[in-house]
Order: structure tokens, then sequence, then C-alpha cells
């Protein structure tokens, strides 16, 4: 559905403005010209968000238990210098499963060993060691890289700077629509914005699952930089027709 904006012009003739449908929040008795307003910030991540799998199998559920623990202790330790702030890292509880043996021939189960796993979940602020730290881990028991969140720690003053662009479109359009139909200005009226300024938009996210347990990637390796990341915004602006 699309919604006719009536502003009436000096010589008594009307002019039609076609709108994309939205709500429009001031009093609709007031002439005005409605204008949507885009913007857009680009920035490449200088941080990234890592999930690490550890995972143990063994006969007995207690040493896979054990084992899981002691792989996460050493990549804890392993992070200090990668991590100043430890109490930031963070770890999952250990979950289990047991794993039954099946034997084709005799058709039935002849015991089961048992796997233990757990997420340590941590941010890497400097993009330039992602390479130092990913041959460091290479170096431990570490199952999997799960996960990569790319992000960029200025993403809320980007965001706003996306804002304020829309807002300046916003103004232009408005501006350019009343010098073509002749007509004068008033107040603003109302302005709304859909984007929050206090939260970045459209972190990078890879899904890498790379198992690292033995010693080889698969001819895959985790991006040091990540994907550009758009920051967008858009606001409504109602300006009233004198």
């Amino acid at each position: 559905m699309r919604l006719l904006l009536l502003c009436q012009l000096a010589a008594g003739l009307f002019l039609f403005i076609t709108l994309p449908a939205q709500a429009q929040y001031s009093n609709l008795s007031v002439p005005m010209i409605q204008v949507n307003g885009t913007g857009t910030v680009s920035a490449f991540p200088n941080a990234a968000q890592i999930t690490l799998l550890l995972k143990a199998t063994k006969p007995r559920l207690r040493e896979a238990i054990d084992e899981t623990q002691r792989n996460t202790r050493l990549v804890l330790n392993l992070l200090k210098p990668y991590v100043p702030d430890t109490l930031s890292i963070k770890t999952s509880l250990i979950s289990t499963n047991r794993l039954p043996k099946w034997d084709q021939a005799q058709k039935k189960e002849i015991g089961a060993d048992y796997e233990a796993h757990q997420n340590v979940i941590f941010t890497l602020r400097d993009l330039n060691q992602m390479q130092r730290l990913t041959e460091e881990l290479l170096k431990t028991r570490v199952y999997e890289i799960s996960q990569v969140s790319y992000f960029n720690t200025e993403g809320v003053q980007l965001m706003k700077q996306a804002q304020e662009d829309a807002v300046r479109d916003a103004i232009e359009t408005t501006s350019r629509l009343a010098k073509a139909g002749n007509i004068k200005l008033g107040r603003v009226l109302y302005l709304h914005t859909s984007s929050d300024g206090s939260q970045g938009s459209d972190n990078s996210t890879e899904y890498y699952q790379l198992q690292t347990y033995g010693k080889g990637m698969g001819g895959r390796g985790v991006a040091a930089s990540g994907q550009l990341i758009t920051y967008r915004a858009s606001i409504l602006l109602q300006t009233a027709i004198e």
C-alpha cells in the first residue's frame, strides 16, 4: 500500500508526492513532506571472538574428563599473552557422551568409549596476532576452531556516524523536493531512526570447524582480517510546509 502526501501550493494547485508505505506519527492535518534517509559506513574488523572446542575420548569417563580439563588448562595458559583480561575468557561446562561399540558380527554392543568436550570462548583484540595464535594452538590438543566472529571495536561510533549520514541524506532530499515544487519549508515535525546507535551491525561471522587435533587443517586456514563490515541506518523525517 502506498500513501499520497498532499502538499498545497501557493497558486492553489496540488502536488502529489508518492511515498513508501510507512506509518506517519505526526498530525496528518498538517501539510508536510515525508522522506526516508539512509546512511552507510563500512570498516574492516579489528577484533574477533573465537570459539575453541576441546574434546577427548577414552575407555573410562573419568579419563576423558581429566584429559579435557588438562587440555583446557593448557589452552588458558597459552592465551594469557593474547588476552590480557583473562577474566573475559569463558569456558563452558564439560559435556559427556557415551559412545557404544557395536560388533556387527555378533550384532550386539561389546562395550563403550566415553567422550568429554568443552568450549573456550575469548576475544582477540589484535588481529595482527591471529596467525601466531593459530600456530600456537596447533601445538596443543585443541580439537577444533569452531567459530570466528569478527567485529570492530568502534562499532558504536560507526553506527552513530551512519545515523548522522542518514539525517543529512533526508535533509538534502527534503530540500531538493521542496525546491523542485517551489515549496517553502517549515519546522521539522518528526524524526525517527530504526537503528539503535548503541549497537553495531553486520558482524562478520565464519564457522570454520577446523579440526586441529591431527595437526592438519585440510588446506584451510583462519583469516587474519575478516570481511568488510557494513553499518546501516535509516531515518524517517517529516517537515512542515508553510
